[in-house]
């Protein structure tokens, strides 16, 4: 593992200093807007696309298609994808259509049967079902050009699309309008979409709930979705996380109650790791619809019941992984550059998780492939440096394979089975000619060498401004040197400590470990010990919490 410290602090090295070091490191210019983002509810459709010539008479047709279909009491379906991102995507789009006095219906398609996004099957089953006059996607559509144009020449049926992903080199030509907006999350351009749909269509009339639930929804899409935290997902995120103490929405009440986070500060750690696993693992192993009625019910009752089914399908997704891992750590190759693992037997909805864990502990793109429906189907993870996307829809690739989408670090794929060892083949062959040793050596960034006696509350007071942080805007991350005085464990198993660093110029800190590097260490080691720092608020009083990440060797 490769060490990078970019910054040594000292003792003329002023709160200030410090950020603006870390917003001139992250690219942030306009430092004011950055710190004190405008609110969502500001922000209209069209500053997104400002540089498009088309936009306009783009949204002039949506709209006299939605007068129409209002005025002849038509049906509009939302077409959503099943993960957090999508479900509270399509949650903000369907109730406000359903708000405006649209007859508007969800629809999610089943991960197995169906697959991600638009497919022929998902389009027959709407038209069968509901004969919507348009479908409106959320968080899909940009690749599906075959999709559409079958929608529209097959079926009769107008799209317009709301996305976020990599598109191909033209956007669908058969769509009606394509609002694709790379910066936000999907649920970031449904939101945006639907509060323009207000705006034209509500007679004037502005929901509170953009200013509260929705845009809670929203940040909620944007930190599952790991999208960067600047622009206006900044703001999205800053507000959304926010407005979720004001809710009054049944299901995020109860979700919260479920996951033991009521009453609680919510940050992106809460939502990445608590609650959007929650809503992700209806569409995993059971059916992402329920996570939508979640969202949406007015039922109190109801909401007590899917929030606690939430918990339980959870919990049930936890097992398999845990279980599915132990197999994956067995069957990697790690003397590739990429990682391909298959087992039929595997869950669907789990593999996305299974190909990041092993990303994360073999540091290398891992490509995750199980059954499903007649074909197969993979979940693509990757590292800095290699994008996926590119990789798998390069010539030498994209042939192999049925559809595929997704982000520089993340991607999906359908494939044939017969065409699964041609493939790996491929990716062997492109992988090792491609992406270079120096790709898969894991580099820890530090931000600041700090002397132990600089650790000081308005420094943490002054990083706090920072908040949120996730991706794109990543929590400052310390180095300090110091002797270890004291370890101090805590815990029912004594399994987390507290240890105690001093220099030699009066500086004292106490850094809390929640991971095993601590029982590496013994008093009087001269060490260095990698942590971020946060602000803590009990009983009235402020201080500053060093939270530990690893232990190095001094220098």
């Amino acid at each position: 593992m490769e060490i990078n410290i970019k910054h040594i602090l000292n003792d003329e090295t002023s709160p200030d200093d410090v950020v603006a070091t870390l917003l001139k490191d992250r690219g942030i210019k306009d430092i004011d807007r950055f710190i004190t983002p405008p609110l969502p509810t500001e922000i209209g459709l069209s500053e997104f696309f400002k540089e498009s010539i088309t936009f306009k008479k783009d949204w002039k047709k949506v709209v006299s298609l939605l007068q129409k279909i209002h005025k002849n009491k038509e049906t509009i379906v939302v077409y959503t994808d099943y993960d957090a991102d999508g479900v509270t995507g399509g949650a903000i789009m369907w109730e406000t259509l359903h708000k405006l006095g649209f007859k508007a219906m969800p629809y999610i398609p089943d991960r197995k049967k169906e697959g991600y996004g638009f497919s022929t099957i998902g389009l027959d089953h709407v038209k069968k079902e509901f004969n919507p006059a348009l479908i409106i996607s959320v968080d899909h559509g940009i690749v599906a050009h075959k999709q559409i144009t079958y929608a529209k020449e097959e079926l009769g049926i107008p799209i317009i699309v709301t996305d976020h992903h990599q598109k191909q080199e033209t956007e669908p030509e058969d769509a009606l309008a394509v609002f694709h907006i790379t910066a936000l999350s999907g649920s970031g351009v449904a939101y945006f979409v639907a509060k323009e749909i207000v705006k034209e269509c509500g007679e004037g009339v502005e929901f509170e709930e953009f200013k509260r639930d929705y845009v809670a929804l929203a940040a909620t899409g944007t930190i599952a979705d790991l999208v960067p935290l600047t622009g206006m997902s900044r703001s999205i995120a800053k507000y959304g996380l926010e407005a979720y103490g004001k809710s009054v929405r049944y299901g995020l009440r109860h979700l919260l109650k479920e996951a033991g986070l009521e009453g609680k500060p919510i940050t992106p750690y809460e939502v990445g790791y608590i609650i959007a696993p929650r809503i992700n693992a209806f569409g995993r192993l059971d059916h992402a619809l329920e996570a939508l009625r979640l969202l949406c019910t007015k039922s109190y009752a109801k909401a007590i019941e899917l929030a606690g089914k939430a918990g339980k399908i959870n919990k049930t997704r936890q097992d398999l992984v845990i279980s599915a891992q132990k197999k994956a750590d067995k069957m990697a190759n790690t003397e590739k550059k990429i990682i391909i693992v298959r087992d039929d037997e595997w869950e669907e909805g789990i593999i996305g998780l299974i190909a990041g864990r092993l990303m994360n502990k073999h540091n290398r793109p891992v490509v995750v492939i199980t059954r499903s429906d007649g074909h197969a189907k993979a979940s693509v993870r990757s590292v800095p440096g290699v994008d996926i996307t590119a990789f798998l829809t390069s010539k030498e690739i994209r042939k192999y394979l049925i559809d595929v989408g997704g982000h520089a670090a993340a991607a999906g794929f359908s494939i044939e089975l017969n065409m699964i060892d041609s493939f790996t083949e491929a990716a062997y062959k492109k992988a090792d000619k491609e992406i270079t040793e120096k790709m898969l050596v894991p580099i820890m960034h530090i931000d600041f060498y700090m002397p132990i006696k600089l650790v000081s509350l308005p420094i943490v007071t002054k990083l706090a401004q920072l908040e949120p942080y996730g991706m794109g805007n990543a929590l400052p991350v310390f180095i300090s040197q110091g002797i270890v005085k004291n370890i101090l464990p805590f815990g029912k198993l004594k399994q987390y400590a507290r240890v105690q660093l001093y220099d030699g110029d009066m500086g004292f800190l106490e850094v809390t470990f929640f991971e095993k590097p601590h029982s590496l260490l013994k008093i009087g080691n001269d060490v260095r010990i990698v942590y971020t720092l946060k602000l803590d608020t009990w009983g009235g009083k402020t201080k500053v919490a060093a939270m530990g990440r690893t232990v190095l060797d001094k220098v």
